[in-house]
Order: C-alpha cells, then sequence, then structure tokens
C-alpha cells in the first residue's frame, strides 16, 4: 500500500530512567484512512514493559493511545542504550469488529492480507534537576532570619549599660518575639515535612495500584486471546465431525443397493437350480 495505515507519534518511546523507579510513556496511533484499522503491540522484554491497551480497533479519522510502563530497574545499562524494540502491527478490519474479536491470527500474513509493521526504539534519560522552592524551604529560611536577628541583638544587649539616674520604669525589658516567632517556624518545618512525606507514601500506593492493574489488564487480554483460540478450535472440530458423519451416511447409502442386488442374485440361481 502506498499510504500507511497508522500515524504514530513519537516514533520513539523516552522513558525517564531512574534506579528502582517505574516510568511512563504515551504513543498516540492516527488513522486518517476511511478503514477501521487494528493494532498490536509486540515487546522484545515483554517482561520489563506493561502495554495498555495491547489490542484495539482505530475508527477512521480518529486517534487512540497505548500507555508503556518500564519497571524499575536495579542498574543502569551502560552508556543508558537501550535495545529494547517495540513492534506495532496494524490491518484493515470489518467496521463490527470490536477489542475483543482481535486474535493472534489476524495479523498473520497469509492469502495475499496487507499487515503493516513499524518498529519503535526505546531512549532513557535522566531527570533533570532543578531547584523548587517549597514551603519547607520557605520556613527554613524564615528560621534563619529569626536567627540572625537574635544574634544581632545579643551584643547590642550586652554592650548596653542603663544610665543609674534613669528611673526603673524608663527601662523597657525586650520581649522574646523573635523566640516564639523562630519556634512557631520549626513546628511548621516540622507539619510541612510530616504532610511531604504522607504524600510521597500515597504517590507509592498508588503507583503499585497501577501497576497491579496493568498486570490484571495484561492477564484478562491473554484470557481473552485463549478464549477467542478455543472457540475457533472447538468449530473446527465440530465441522470436521459433521463432515465425516456425512461421509459415513453417504457410504451406507451407496453400500445398501449393492448388498440388495447381490441377494437378489444369489436367491435367483438357489431358484434356477430348483427348476432344473
Amino acid at each position: 500500500m502506498e499510504t500507511r495505515l497508522l500515524e504514530i507519534h513519537p516514533r520513539e518511546l523516552k522513558f525517564i530512567f531512574e534506579l528502582n523507579k517505574d516510568s511512563l510513556c504515551s504513543i498516540q496511533l492516527t488513522n486518517k484512512t476511511v478503514d477501521h484499522v487494528a493494532f498490536k503491540v509486540k515487546i522484545t522484554s515483554p517482561k520489563k514493559y506493561f502495554v495498555r491497551p495491547k489490542v484495539g480497533i482505530i475508527e477512521p479519522n480518529s486517534t487512540r493511545g497505548f500507555t508503556v510502563r518500564m519497571q524499575g530497574q536495579q542498574l543502569a545499562p551502560p552508556d543508558m542504550l537501550c535495545k529494547d524494540k517495540f513492534l506495532i502491527q496494524s490491518t484493515v478490519v470489518p467496521a463490527d469488529t470490536t477489542d475483543g474479536d482481535i486474535i493472534s491470527s489476524l495479523f498473520v500474513k497469509e492469502g495475499g492480507k496487507y499487515i503493516e509493521e513499524q518498529k519503535l526504539g526505546v531512549i532513557l534519560v535522566t531527570p533533570s534537576i532543578s531547584p523548587v522552592f517549597t514551603p519547607v524551604d520557605e520556613a527554613s529560611n524564615n528560621l534563619c532570619k529569626a536567627v540572625e536577628e537574635i544574634v544581632d541583638q545579643e551584643p547590642l544587649n550586652k554592650n548596653h549599660v542603663p544610665d543609674n539616674k534613669t528611673e526603673p520604669r524608663d527601662v523597657v525589658e525586650k520581649e522574646p518575639e523573635p523566640a516564639s516567632l523562630a519556634n512557631n517556624f520549626i513546628d511548621s518545618n516540622e507539619d510541612n515535612a510530616e504532610m511531604i512525606k504522607h504524600l510521597e507514601e500515597l504517590k507509592l500506593k498508588l503507583s503499585e495500584l497501577e501497576l497491579k492493574l496493568c498486570q490484571a489488564q495484561n492477564a484478562i487480554s491473554k484470557l481473552k486471546e485463549e478464549k477467542q483460540i478455543s472457540i475457533q478450535e472447538t468449530k473446527f472440530l465440530q465441522e470436521n465431525f459433521s463432515e465425516l458423519r456425512k461421509k459415513e451416511l453417504n457410504r451406507v447409502q451407496v453400500g445398501f443397493p449393492v448388498l440388495y442386488l447381490y441377494m437378489v442374485a444369489l436367491v435367483c440361481t438357489f431358484l434356477g437350480r430348483l427348476l432344473r
């Protein structure tokens, strides 16, 4: 075919690589033809990646995407180069085809059937480190300012000698406002640290749930494929059984007249001998 069935964007899967951390990447498939197109994603390292959905139907002039999750790795590859490959297979299907109807045999090249195949590479990138100003940083800065004010004021209090002639009522005692302000900043810093820790725990739990969901969806897809294959095998066996039964019936029907003629000839021969 001159035109492609699917346009893929981006043409490479880019993952942010961090040790022991999962990474996500999304791919968009665009069908610019007037036909319904079925697609399937194949991987050279299926245990390393989770794809959802792995198969699907794309309507004419529409776009559908799939997400790839790369599991966290304990070691970084040499020179951050990854040799894994993804293969996107696509073919034209009838308009009433659904995702559940897609099986492996649909993408077998036989009888002049056109199967489009496009390969995608994998790129690993290191996370960019950029300073992020958080409430904890703000509280720390305020705490440092308060401490500096206390340190700056201590020498003045030590060197200041009140005049004996000044009445006691004219001497104003210094209120410990900076100290209380520092305590407030310390409490705020601790609360923010606990909040951030709680958010990190929630993110970790959410990542684990998404990983389990991917595994469940992959298991469901495999079960659906096995179910479709078993249904096809059952239909094939039923058809073969019906053909064998028809052949057996035809053989019996063809054999009955021959046996009948043989018996008639035998009786005629016996009667002829008796008449002689």
